[in-house]
């Protein structure tokens, strides 16, 4: 056993990985950034080690110290021969909805309403950025509309579009970037005024 592994069984924290079945098992963490101005960024992005046997996957969420995190990257640490990570600490919760053809009125005319698009998740931790002229400075790619930028798990299926539920507010998605992380997408949505 690696002396890395020793440290983390012994002196690390708990950890949940949420995934079926319930993974319990330790991490060392620490802030990934004390550098940025922005407190957002500071208190949300974490790195650390894990048992490589865990096999955590960018896009799962893990809950580390009762806070819920969603994994942005994983790889092999060729030092401590253990599975080094990144995280994001989630501070909201989202919905996720479509827009689907339930049928026809009396007239043919065809009856749309809007549905979660997976009912197992309506209450979906994520990240959350409002968006602020810093932010349109220092990020050319985003859309002049664009209120919120949402990092959500890319097996959630969002398309552009769809309906982003938060704080009671309906949001439009309008740009999906799925390029960057394997398994997590960045969501840029603007209000929608869509019945």
């Amino acid at each position: 056993m690696s002396y890395a592994k020793k440290f983390v069984k012994s002196r690390g924290e708990s950890a949940i990985i949420e995934r079926i079945p319930l993974v319990n098992t330790k991490v060392s963490i620490k802030r990934s950034t004390r550098s940025s101005r922005d407190l957002a960024v500071r208190e949300a992005y974490w790195e650390g080690l894990l048992p490589i046997e865990n096999n955590l996957q960018s896009g799962e969420y893990i809950t580390i110290r009762g806070d819920k995190c969603l994994v942005q990257s994983t790889n092999f640490d060729k030092e401590s021969l253990e599975m080094a990570f990144f995280v994001t600490k989630c501070n909201c919760t989202v919905h996720h909805q479509r827009e689907v053809e339930t049928g026809v009125d009396e007239w043919n005319q065809v009856i749309r309403e809007w549905r979660d698009v997976d009912p197992a998740f309506t209450d979906i931790p994520s990240f959350c950025s409002i968006v602020t002229y810093r932010m349109r400075q220092e990020d050319p790619g985003l859309l002049d509309s664009t209120k919120y930028v949402f990092q959500l798990p890319k097996r959630l299926g969002v398309e552009q579009l769809d309906r982003i539920i938060y704080n009671n507010e309906k949001l439009r998605v309008d740009s999906i970037d799925d390029v960057g992380l394997s398994g997590v997408v960045s969501v840029q949505v603007t209000s929608d005024l869509r019945p």
